[in-house]
């Protein structure tokens, strides 16, 4: 399995030029993965001064244009596309991300947790996302998610062998975060953060990059730096191997402590 990281500089509110500066690594690259994630909210930028600003931005992902962009780049380049989009549904509006084939959506995730910023834009998802690419299973956890793990022990005892998580973060903590969560839980976690900065007359954001892929014993197989870029890795999953951390059957020992607790 091939994974792809797009770590882009966003372009702030300018969905076509984000659109466009996917399109240029991806028709740039020498190799483009199985599937490709891209950060957070790549297409609007993540702060704005008014509520308001990121609602006008947002989109029904059915008939979204975005997502119709993004599917003739799946289309194109024969992959999986992963991409956090601004969610408008029955007025209400979710930091989303669409899971894109050739066909167009067939899944998404609303994210779930909430920093002061996402309070203030969106309401919370309430459900989990897997989904099945060529044998392997996927989990989707954006961002601020990462850092509770009922979110991703969850994902765990679904099975996921890649927890995807698109981010736009500028502190050091989630990197650290990332990697104990792939090794506590036994699959990879894949990090695409973003760069570039959205600035407001109150608050200014800067991303540092840093995008990383884990494994799950906890090796780098991938570290970014700042540069607006494209990556790919092969990430080596073997989905017939029960989920183990130091030779202990994970779910079967979780379940064991659980029962003890309750007694």
């Amino acid at each position: 399995m091939k994974i792809s990281i797009i770590q882009t500089e966003v372009s702030y509110k300018n969905k076509r030029e984000n659109i466009s500066r996917v399109s240029s690594l991806l028709t740039a690259a020498k190799e483009i993965g199985d599937l490709v994630l891209l950060p957070e909210l790549f297409s609007t930028g993540y702060i704005f001064n008014e509520a308001s600003e990121i609602h006008e931005l947002s989109e029904k992902f059915a008939g979204s244009q975005t997502i119709e962009s993004l599917q003739s780049l799946a289309k194109k380049f024969n992959t999986v596309i992963v991409a956090g989009i601004a969610e408008e549904d029955n007025g209400k509006y979710f930091n989303s991300i669409a899971v894109i084939d050739e066909s167009g959506l067939i899944d998404r995730y609303r994210k779930i947790s909430q920093t002061n910023i996402d309070t203030q834009y969106f309401s919370r998802g309430n459900q989990l996302t897997t989904f099945e690419h060529q044998g392997v299973t996927f989990g989707v956890a954006v961002c601020f998610d990462l850092w509770f793990p009922e979110i991703v022990r969850e994902y765990s005892r679904l099975g996921v062998d890649i927890l995807l998580h698109p981010s736009n973060f500028g502190g050091e903590q989630s990197l650290q975060i990332s990697r104990a969560r792939a090794i506590e839980n036994s699959m990879y976690v894949v990090t695409c953060n973003r760069v570039g900065s959205d600035i407001t007359k109150d608050l200014t954001g800067v991303y540092r990059g840093c995008s990383q892929i884990c494994s799950p014993d906890g090796n780098y197989l991938l570290r970014l730096n700042d540069a607006h870029t494209l990556a790919t890795v092969e990430l080596d999953v073997d989905i017939s191997s029960p989920k183990q951390v130091i030779e202990v059957d994970l779910n079967h020992e979780r379940d064991a402590i659980l029962s003890q607790l309750k007694n």
